[in-house]
């Protein structure tokens, strides 16, 4: 396991409320254990500007529950020439003092004679002293101040990006001096500057549509991962190295893009370098590559994934560590330099759709209940899938579709799925009336998507058939008059 620690200090951002001021991270994040929060020291405004910089990071100026911990703050963030805000004021009220975070919190350091408030003198800071005690001043009396990011329900809050740390660099950074274990991640696109190591920890998006990254364009893997997940994102490799590498532990992949700016001979997305390792792939997307894995020894699980535009979905290493792609309800489209699998990796895949150049010779496969273009089977299928609209990359299934409810669900449970949902997030096992079941206790389509029947105006009942009881229903709503 490698965790790289490293605590972010003189990073400047804007303060949106006040153009002319620019607030400055002086130190953090410095975790606190005992609070499970995370602190830091910010300069440059006033009580306003600093707490509205502090929201914005994801915080709030940081309230103090008991003495304990304000002789932490005091010792850890604070130091001995800073006299920063809290969190503590009376500005909406005069003489009642509340916290600016809800917190409900009755402690108190007073300094001697303290507090000494007028109309003008509403906020709280450290006064410098050792002791760590308290006094009330204005608003812009100092110009520095504490942020304080309390833990969720679940553990220490997420770092995140731009917002709380400028990079995604900086904010993997970040992880282990806060006590976090995501990463956070804002719409909009970033270009990595520096390799990322995703190593035991949560890389997330905002989805796979808004949240872009832009890999290196050096020859070395953009993300590194020794374990963890990388969720709801795009990332764009843009050198002849793949995206992401992994060497060891269990890498969750879900709701990822994989996408290439530069298709060579050898080029691929995502390497996988240990046998002791397996990459689990959930509603992901692979395209505009010559190659999707680059799988020398391992595991891969993939489920709900779409593999499109592709000159080969493996790429074997060698076969003396016995490598296994694992696949149920994937899509392959497009894929046609070939072959698609290639030999040396052990591949099981189910429920499944080959569309358009699936190029199986030579490969090490077994392919049951899918849809291939090229070879049949006993459970297999061949035909049109019926996309809704191939060429714009919609491959959802129409209506009539040979697809539908011929997916054996025992496939699916194989391969280890997270949940129950498709690459689109619609519920998996939607049965749809007049469609024969290819195994009838739970039928499920085959490839990525699973087909959502549109509503019938007509079936007033909801039981997916128009009949006799729905024209009952329909007499008593006309005699009622219940639709106008």
């Amino acid at each position: 396991m490698r965790i790289v620690l490293s605590a972010v200090i003189g990073c400047v951002l804007a303060v949106g409320s006040a153009a002319d001021a620019a607030i400055t991270v002086e130190a953090g994040p410095v975790f606190n254990p005992a609070t499970g929060s995370r602190y830091y020291r910010i300069k440059g405004g006033d009580w306003n500007q600093l707490r509205d910089f502090a929201v914005s990071m994801g915080g709030d100026l940081a309230s103090v529950d008991n003495a304990a911990e304000n002789t932490w703050i005091r010792a850890n963030i604070v130091g001995n020439s800073s006299k920063p805000y809290i969190g503590l004021s009376d500005a909406g009220v005069e003489g009642t003092l509340v916290w600016s975070d809800g917190s409900t919190s009755a402690y108190r350091n007073w300094r001697v004679g303290e507090p000494t408030n007028t109309e003008a003198k509403d906020y709280v800071r450290f006064d410098g002293q050792a002791s760590g005690t308290w006094e009330i001043v204005t608003a812009d009396f100092s110009r520095e101040g504490i942020v304080e990011i309390k833990p969720t329900s679940s553990g220490p809050a997420p770092v995140r990006v731009p917002s709380e740390q400028p990079t995604i660099e900086a904010g993997v950074a970040a992880v282990g001096a806060s006590g976090a274990t995501e990463v956070l991640i804002a719409p909009g696109t970033y270009t990595l500057t520096a390799q990322v190591d995703v190593d035991d920890i949560t890389l997330r998006g905002s989805g796979m549509d808004q949240t872009v990254i832009q890999g290196l364009t050096t020859l070395t893997a953009s993300i590194e991962g020794f374990g963890g997940r990388i969720e709801d994102l795009t990332i764009v490799n843009r050198s002849d190295d793949a995206s992401v590498r992994v060497w060891s532990g269990e890498l969750i992949l879900r709701r990822v893009r994989f996408t290439s700016l530069i298709t060579t001979a050898g080029g691929v997305l995502y390497a996988i370098n240990s046998s002791a390792t397996t990459s689990v792939f959930d509603g992901c997307q692979f395209d505009s590559s010559e190659a999707a894995i680059s799988h020398f020894a391992g595991t891969v699980r993939a489920t709900n994934c779409v593999f499109r535009d592709i000159g080969r979905i493996t790429v074997a290493l060698g076969s003396i560590y016995n490598p296994v792609f694992r696949a149920s309800n994937c899509t392959f489209v497009r894929c046609t330099p070939g072959p698609l699998f290639q030999a040396g990796v052990n591949h099981v895949i189910s429920n499944s759709i080959f569309y358009q150049g699936d190029k199986l010779a030579n490969g090490s496969y077994t392919i049951t209940n899918s849809l291939v273009d090229s070879a049949g089977g006993a459970t297999n299928i061949k035909g049109d899938p019926m996309f809704v609209n191939e060429p714009a990359n919609d491959f959802r299934l129409m209506p009539g579709s040979p697809c539908i409810d011929r997916g054996d669900v025992r496939g699916l449970i194989a391969a280890g799925p997270d949940d129950w949902i498709d690459f689109a997030g619609q519920e998996r096992s939607i049965d749809v009336p007049g469609s024969p079941n290819f195994y009838p206790r739970a039928p499920i389509d085959l490839g990525a998507f699973e087909f959502v029947p549109p509503a019938c105006p007509g079936d007033l009942n909801g039981d997916g058939v128009v009949d006799d009881v729905d024209f009952q229903i329909f007499v008593v709503w006309y005699n009622q008059v219940i639709c106008p």
